[in-house]
């Protein structure tokens, strides 16, 4: 399930439980997108997200004890960027990715034959590369996809081809911090084969509402 996510030193919590809901937290996540559109218009991004921070996540997260504000801000932190393309992507230019990250509005369709994507569907072990540069291993077996995380945490989806060039993945369960943050047991993820070269798939992907496709490198060698 690969996802773009920063983790910036300017905003770092740890995440544990907390009796606020996912849905009160992406309610606050959107409400903090909305307001971050309005200041498109200042051109320094430094600045940009400073003012974010303190009027909205600082200002929220004022009215809880030290404590309970870590917990809140650890996950409405990552939901935040899964719910609002603006932040991922302002966060993308202040703490730049080791791979670069391309989105496209439109689904992109395949340049495979039929013949090389089934060698895609012939494998079952693949690798690919957080933002950090930290390599997150994949297995695919008996309907699963699990990653392994370079700490040794992990995440287990669902796993099901839905048509010659894609397969959707259902989130079960992690016990790695972000991925659990981000996602919710049933969420779906859609991935396309989109393109082969000597060492790597190129792999869109799109989560449940959002109107946009995000690629990115699954490697097998």
């Amino acid at each position: 399930m690969k996802k773009t996510i920063i983790i910036t030193l300017i905003f770092l919590f740890t995440f544990k439980a907390f009796s606020q809901t996912i849905k009160e937290i992406d309610s606050i996540s959107i409400e903090f997108c909305e307001y971050l559109k309005t200041t498109s218009n200042i051109q320094n991004d430094s600045i940009r997200i400073n003012r974010f921070y303190q009027d909205k996540f600082d200002l929220y997260l004022n009215r809880f004890e030290r404590e309970k504000a870590n917990k809140i801000g650890s996950q409405l932190f990552y939901r935040t960027q899964k719910n609002c393309r603006e932040f991922t992507e302002l966060l993308e230019r202040l703490y730049p990715p080791k791979e670069s990250v391309t989105r496209k509005k439109e689904k992109p369709n395949t340049n495979l034959s039929d013949k090389e994507i089934l060698d895609f569907w012939n494998r079952d072990l693949f690798k690919y590369f957080e933002n950090n540069g930290n390599e997150t291993i994949v297995i695919i077996k008996n309907n699963e996809y699990k990653e392994t995380f370079t700490d040794l945490t992990y995440s287990k989806l669902g796993y099901k081809k839905i048509s010659n060039y894609e397969f959707e993945l259902e989130f079960v369960e992690s016990n790695n911090e972000i991925r659990s943050s981000l996602s919710l047991k049933g969420d779906k993820y859609i991935y396309g084969i989109i393109d082969k070269t000597e060492n790597y798939y190129l792999i869109s992907s799109k989560v449940e509402n959002q109107d946009y496709y995000e690629l990115f490198k699954l490697y097998f060698d």
